[in-house]
């Protein structure tokens, strides 16, 4: 790698750890950025991301020089889907406890950045590309996510008209502080999406011990699989909707 060179788009997604929706393959290209003015490298494997020089911070993973998250989600908004792209900036956004393969340049735990922060750097990229769409998924991300299938699930409910629920409302309940994956908490409606994380044995006696005590405070649970995605998530709308008219 040259010294202006440094891994973007997808690679450098994967290097940080950013949940992608598309499974890595050996027959990924890697995406390497190099400023406009610079000298065009054609090398076998690879992928030229053009970049401006100067805009774009640069920093290093096990001595790899990789683009800043943010600048990694810059180069992504070329190329992902609005879907996807909000699910990358939902974990920016979300502290990295919540995503465990993240490595964010940030104290253990905390955000890669903050709200303010990511407006911020939109404002500096204007003109760039990328920018447009990047910023049009900044104004569709929520922090505290866990899974980019909870992105999914707050999109899909969205899209179907139906109001937005809250990611990881508070709710306290005999002195004790739960926390659903998206809620409206002022109809007691709870939306769990079940991914395979839920089937640690642990896992599974605290989900059942959290919808016990939601259930016994009125709460209604709206359990959701991946199975009920789908057809832009027909299944997990059509429960959704039942739960909302049933607290009429």
């Amino acid at each position: 790698m040259l010294p202006h060179q440094a891994f973007a788009g997808r690679t450098a997604a994967r290097l940080w750890g950013l949940p992608l929706a598309q499974r890595w393959t050996a027959e990924e290209p890697l995406d390497v950025a190099r400023p406009h003015d610079a000298y065009r490298s054609r090398v076998k494997g690879t992928r030229e991301v053009v970049v401006a020089a100067g805009r774009l911070t640069t920093l290093e993973i096990d001595g790899l020089r990789v683009l800043s998250p943010a600048a990694t989600a810059l180069t992504l908004g070329r190329e992902l889907h609005h879907e996807h792209l909000v699910q990358v900036v939902d974990a920016l956004l979300t502290p990295a406890k919540r995503y465990p393969e993240l490595r964010l340049p940030r104290e253990p735990g905390a955000a890669c950045m903050t709200r303010a922060e990511l407006d911020d750097f939109l404002r500096r990229c204007a003109g760039l590309s990328g920018v447009v769409a990047l910023r049009a998924a900044a104004a569709d991300a929520r922090a505290g996510a866990e899974s980019r299938f909870e992105t999914i699930t707050r999109l899909l409910i969205v899209e179907a008209g139906l109001p937005e629920p809250v990611v990881h409302p508070s709710v306290v309940v005999d002195g004790i502080e739960l926390h659903p994956d998206l809620g409206y908490p002022e109809l007691k409606i709870a939306i769990e999406y079940e991914g395979d994380g839920h089937r640690d044995e642990q896992r599974w006696g605290q989900d059942i011990d959290r919808y016990a005590r939601l259930e016994a405070a009125g709460w209604i649970i709206v359990r959701i699989t991946k199975a009920d995605l789908p057809r832009r998530g027909a299944r997990l709308v059509e429960r959704v909707a039942t739960a909302l008219a049933r607290r009429g």
